[in-house]
């Protein structure tokens, strides 16, 4: 049986800086809101916020390879920047950190929080959306975090933020991650996060 979130919560603690470590705090708070709002399990979604960043400093050169090696796909914009694999890390040893079995769904979850994928699923999209909404994230206001918030669905505010996000990278001159952009399509063409 796995532990529980207090236990997690100090687990964390433990395995990141301060401030991501304020920052996880916050996406487990704002997963539990958006998971009680679209009838999700608002414990699972905190479980699953407070851990997502827990490998934030683990990933090096070698890393794309380890994650092969677990049987995870790496995707080429994560071989080029092995921090985009943290989430990957994670997902490996979410069993053996919170001592028992995990839901795949948990997993699945924060393995994609960070480029998004359109198999990522609700506590995905919950994930997803928190990790960039987050009350101390400094890119954006309050007025930001509102429009996104308002939409209805779980996939309208997946769409508003890679709105954000591409006009961000637009005047940055980077480009979008072949699997962000296969996410954004499938929303746009009426695919649900299941």
């Amino acid at each position: 049986m796995r532990i529980g979130y207090t236990e997690l919560e100090a687990k964390v603690k433990g395995m990141i800086k301060e401030t991501r470590f304020r920052h996880s705090l916050g996406v487990a708070a704002v997963s539990r809101t958006l998971a009680s709002r679209f009838a999700l399990d608002p414990d699972d979604a905190a479980y699953i916020g407070i851990y997502h960043d827990a490998y934030r400093y683990s990933c090096s050169a070698a890393t794309p390879g380890y994650c092969r090696e677990h049987g995870i796909d790496v995707f080429p914009e994560e071989d080029k920047d092995p921090m985009l694999l943290h989430g990957a890390l994670a997902a490996i040893h979410f069993p053996e950190d919170a001592g028992g079995s995990i839901p795949e769904s948990f997993r699945i979850a924060v393995r994609h929080h960070t480029l998004g994928h359109r198999d990522m699923g609700r506590y995905g999209a919950v994930l997803y959306i928190a990790d960039y909404v987050e009350p101390g994230r400094k890119h954006l206001d309050d007025d930001d975090r509102k429009r996104i918030l308002s939409a209805n669905r779980l996939e309208d505010m997946v769409i508003t933020i890679m709105d954000m996000q591409q006009e961000y990278f637009s005047r940055e001159g980077i480009q979008s991650a072949g699997v962000s952009l296969e996410l954004y399509r499938y929303i746009k063409d009426g695919g649900e996060l299941a």
